[in-house]
């Protein structure tokens, strides 16, 4: 009997106890919910939301997308008022944005840098080339008139430079004693031919026709005309004075005698060119010799007739380069009508070379910088990647893209250097 009241008073002992353990925790938990900080934890207030979502917004700078600040302000560069990036730059593929060396915009950075995109497509590429140029005489087509033999200029009938003659007009009056010698010879011949006609003797017959025909072609020589030596025939007197008669037609680049100069057999007198057609000769920098070969068309300008354009040809393209300017001279031949085209006259070459299609973008997307040419590549909504691209000829406002770009692909057409600015600053270059 006692045995089970002892039983019975320890099982009301661990009750006792269990409910002291709840009332304790109870207390506790009241003592906690109202410390602040556990409360706000519980039941936060509904402006510190709004805090977190305030403080979770960039600002920045429409004008300089790379100035970046979680509160209102202004630019310290123009001064311009921070405006909230509208949504984030570009999803969740930002966040690792700068870490893979990208750039990403926000739709609001984007208008603001006024970026511009285009696909890389190809495009119909020449493979010509522009270059600067001059024009000169076609060497082919110089004559350089000299003295016959020797004597004195009695008269100038072409007096200064510049003058332009046709063949056959008189030039200089020239006496030479030796013409007049030689006249003599062939009127003694003349004769001789007349009084052994009816002589019963051939060998004397063909002797004096030998005579004879020796002494025309000794007058021929020195510059008589066959109308001169007829002439001289019918009169059987002989000329003092003898007249030079151009072999060409041009224009005079140089008189080189003077009334009552002495010259000597052989001296030079006038130089004569023909001004049509004439030459180009156009320096080609050797990246570009590839793109010239002979037989090329080519289209000449110059500011002397800006809406005239000259059409030639590829002639020569020197085999040797000038070690200071890094050019060859390229030759073009083309008719000078009306001879509009003067010596030494600066003109514009465009070299027209052969066409196809090629992988093209716009210049305004190719940043050079040194040996280096950067493409920025857009690869998802508003976000950019830098691609190391090589270039070729250029046309039109396109470059040809050797490599670093597929076809498709989006690059950045205007705008280019903003964002490599802020990649530039971003990664510390």
């Amino acid at each position: 009997m006692s045995g089970e009241t002892r039983g019975n008073g320890g099982g009301g002992n661990t009750v006792k106890a269990g409910v002291a353990v709840l009332v304790l925790l109870a207390a506790g938990v009241a003592a906690f919910y109202k410390v602040p900080a556990f409360h706000r934890l519980i039941h936060p207030h509904p402006g510190e939301h709004a805090d977190a979502r305030r403080a979770a917004v960039t600002y920045t700078c429409p004008m300089h997308p790379f100035i970046r600040s979680d509160r209102p302000g202004a630019c310290p560069i123009c001064g311009m008022t921070l405006v909230p990036e509208a949504g984030g730059a570009a999803g969740p593929f930002a966040e690792n944005a700068t870490r893979l060396g990208l750039v990403s915009m926000s739709p609001t950075q984007r208008v603001m840098a006024n970026v511009a995109t285009e696909k890389v497509a190809r495009r119909e590429f020449g493979t010509g080339t522009v270059a600067l140029g001059k024009v000169t005489w076609d060497e082919r087509r110089l004559t350089k008139i000299s003295a016959r033999t020797g004597g004195r200029v009695e008269r100038l009938h072409v007096d200064f430079t510049g003058t332009s003659v046709r063949q056959g007009e008189p030039l200089l009056e020239i006496y030479s004693p030796d013409l007049v010698a030689s006249q003599r010879e062939y009127l003694v011949a003349l004769a001789g031919v007349e009084k052994f006609r009816e002589s019963p003797y051939p060998d004397a017959r063909e002797m004096s026709e030998k005579l004879l025909d020796a002494s025309r072609t000794r007058l021929s020589l020195w510059g008589v005309t066959e109308e001169q030596i007829a002439e001289l025939s019918r009169t059987r007197k002989p000329r003092t004075v003898f007249t030079v008669f151009s072999p060409v037609s041009g224009v005079v680049t140089e008189r080189l005698v003077t009334a009552g100069q002495y010259v000597m057999e052989g001296g030079a007198l006038y130089s004569v060119a023909d001004p049509d057609p004439v030459w180009i000769q156009a320096e080609v920098y050797e990246s570009d010799l590839r793109k010239v070969s002979p037989g090329a068309a080519a289209a000449v300008t110059t500011e002397a007739y800006p809406r005239r354009r000259f059409a030639g040809k590829v002639s020569f393209v020197d085999p040797f380069l000038n070690p200071e300017t890094r050019t060859a001279k390229v030759r073009i031949e083309l008719a000078n009508p009306g001879w509009l085209l003067k010596p030494d006259m600066f003109v514009r070459v465009d070299l027209t070379g052969g066409r196809g299609k090629a992988l093209a973008v716009p210049e305004s997307a190719v940043l050079i910088t040194g040996q280096r040419a950067v493409a920025w590549v857009e690869i998802s909504g508003n976000v950019f990647e830098p691609r190391e691209v090589r270039v070729g000829n250029r046309s039109g406002g396109y470059y040809e893209v050797l490599s670093g770009l597929s076809e498709g692909e989006t690059v950045v057409s205007s705008a280019g250097f903003l964002i490599d600015s802020e990649n530039q600053l971003r990664s510390g270059n």
